[in-house]
């Protein structure tokens, strides 16, 4: 799948699909699930190499965790990582920037970073100096990152 962005009011998005390393059956299926430690370990996984590359720490929100929580909440209930619904997102944030990554089955919330690491937009997502806050969320094997600024 190709990367999609978004550039809506100097929006940027990523897409990251793995083949194959999706959980099966009903765990695509679940809730959007509260705050919990993949998610934890992801935005701490995010934030440290932001910092190994001079880049500030996001701060956790839990507004825009709310909104990642909705969207990954979807995007297993329609079995497919997916951006619909960003441009509701971003102008349900109030912010003058946001940026977004998904990725679908990843069992270790490190390698979620190094996925993303290896695209260049979700690189440059997760490295925007712009963006501030952050949500981290998972619901099943989809997981989503929304932050802004």
């Amino acid at each position: 799948m190709t990367p999609i962005r978004h550039l809506h009011r100097a929006a940027i998005a990523g897409v990251l699909m793995l083949a194959g390393l999706a959980s099966s059956g009903g765990a695509d299926a679940l809730a959007a699930e509260p705050p919990d430690e993949f998610s934890e370990r992801v935005l701490a996984a995010l934030n440290g190499y932001r910092a190994s590359r001079g880049v500030p720490a996001l701060a956790p929100s839990p507004a825009l965790s709310s909104l990642a929580a909705e969207h990954s909440a979807a995007m297993a209930a329609r079995a497919r990582p997916s951006h619909d619904g960003f441009a509701q997102r971003f102008e349900r944030s109030g912010a003058d920037l946001c940026v977004e990554n998904v990725a679908r089955g990843f069992k270790v919330p490190e390698q979620v970073i190094v996925g993303w690491r290896g695209v260049p937009t979700h690189h440059a997502n997760m490295l925007e100096p712009k963006v501030r806050v952050a949500g981290v969320a998972r619901s099943g094997a989809y997981v989503t990152f929304f932050a802004c600024g």
